[in-house]
Parts: C-alpha cells; sequence; structure tokens
C-alpha cells in the first residue's frame, strides 16, 4: 500500500488548500465529484484513507461511501458543512469512521487523518489472544472476524474494535471519554456523536432478527457502557 489519500471534494479552493497541506506526508490524489472517483477507485486497496465531502455536484458523499465500503474498509473521514447530528449520524452509519466540520482547522484534519490510518493498522496486526468467546460470540483477533452461532457478522474496523475491548472486559464499566480515547487513539473532546453512532450501528449488526432488543451492550446512563456478562 502506498501513501495515498483518496480526496473528494467539489470546492477547488479547499480541495487544492487541503492537497498543498497535506503534500509531503502524503500523497492525495483529488477528485471534484463523486462519479469519476467511483470509477477510478477499484478496490481502493491503493489508498490509505478517504476524505469525501457530503455535498458533491453529480452523485451524493452518502453514495460515494457505500460504494467504497462494498469492497473496501480503508478508514473514511467526511468532511460536511452542516453542523448537524442528522448528516453526520447519517454519514457515520453508512461507514464513515469520522468527520470534519467546515471550516475546519488543517491541523485537526490532519491530525484525525493520522489517528485513523494508526487504528486501521493496528487492527490489520496480528493479535497473541486470538478468541474471545462471550455468551454466543466468537471473537477471533487474528482473522478479525466476529461469529454469532457460527455465523460471521459484517463488521467495520471500528466497530470490531469496539466489541473486541467490551468483550474482553465482561462486566466493566467504560465512561464514553475512556472508550473513545481507547478506540480512537485521541482525546474526547466532547465527540459523543461519533461514539454512540458507531455503539448503535454495532448493537443493529448484532441483533439476532428484529424483536431481538440486544443483549450484549449495555448503556449505563451518564456512565457510558459495559458488556453483559450473561
Amino acid at each position: 500500500m502506498e501513501n495515498k489519500i483518496l480526496l473528494i471534494e467539489d470546492d477547488e479552493e479547499i480541495r487544492n488548500m487541503i492537497k498543498d497541506y497535506l503534500t509531503g506526508e502524503f500523497e492525495v490524489c483529488p477528485f471534484q465529484n463523486g462519479k469519476s472517483a467511483i470509477e477510478s477507485g477499484g478496490d481502493y486497496s491503493e489508498y490509505l484513507l478517504a476524505l469525501i465531502d457530503l455535498m458533491l455536484p453529480d452523485i451524493s458523499g452518502m453514495e460515494v461511501i457505500k460504494a467504497i465500503r462494498r469492497v473496501s474498509t480503508i478508514p473514511i473521514i467526511i468532511i460536511t458543512a452542516k453542523d448537524n447530528d442528522t448528516d453526520k449520524s447519517l454519514g457515520l452509519n453508512l461507514g464513515a469512521d469520522d468527520y470534519v466540520v467546515k471550516p475546519f482547522s488543517l491541523i485537526e484534519l490532519t491530525a484525525r487523518i493520522k489517528a485513523n490510518i494508526r487504528r486501521a493498522r493496528t487492527y490489520q496486526q496480528p493479535s497473541q489472544n486470538t478468541i474471545v468467546k462471550i455468551k454466543d460470540l466468537e471473537i477471533d483477533t487474528l482473522s478479525h472476524t466476529v461469529k454469532r452461532q457460527g455465523k460471521c457478522l459484517d463488521l467495520t474496523p471500528i466497530e470490531f474494535e469496539i466489541l473486541h475491548l467490551l468483550a474482553s472486559h465482561p462486566g466493566q464499566a467504560f465512561s464514553k471519554e475512556r472508550l473513545y480515547e481507547l478506540i480512537w487513539k485521541e482525546p474526547y473532546f466532547g465527540n459523543e456523536n461519533v461514539l454512540n453512532t458507531h455503539i448503535n450501528r454495532l448493537r443493529l449488526k448484532l441483533k439476532n432478527g428484529p424483536e431481538d432488543r440486544g443483549s450484549y451492550i449495555k448503556t449505563l446512563w451518564g456512565i457510558g457502557y459495559k458488556m453483559e456478562e450473561k
């Protein structure tokens, strides 16, 4: 894998600003619309990370995220001009890992890029303790797979990390701040929406049918989360 970042941003000034700032540490591959990026993307294995503006002139950034997630688990950071929970939650629910809101600091953007790449590389490294079993779940840290009753679950790298961390410490309460910092490996700074969205998406994937209310991850109101022991 080369040191490439996929950048999809229709605003030429912002696109050039990001490219110029990151050049030196990364090779930025810029696109001004989603269609051209998708057509040239392949399986996206050449990229370390994707930066995607949600408001694109042809197809939406949401559609680009879905297209990438069909074939790749590379980290995705969404760029949005709307500082509201609906847009951010929708992007995260479709498979994005993080977001920045315009106008954003290039220093913050770079820090988020590096944190997401670092986490993805950690996820790819073999683990010594390969199997964690809890309830009807089997979590294999070597192959990075999760099975429930023998059936594989399709989890993103972040969802896998959250589940593995909680399952490795059943019954232990994790504050939102501590959980975020352990998974994202950066200060919390009140990024509650990102964490909550990933937890909710993970819960949906752990459900065994529409009537299942979920009996794995418990919310501790005013505190955080824990993995149920029984």
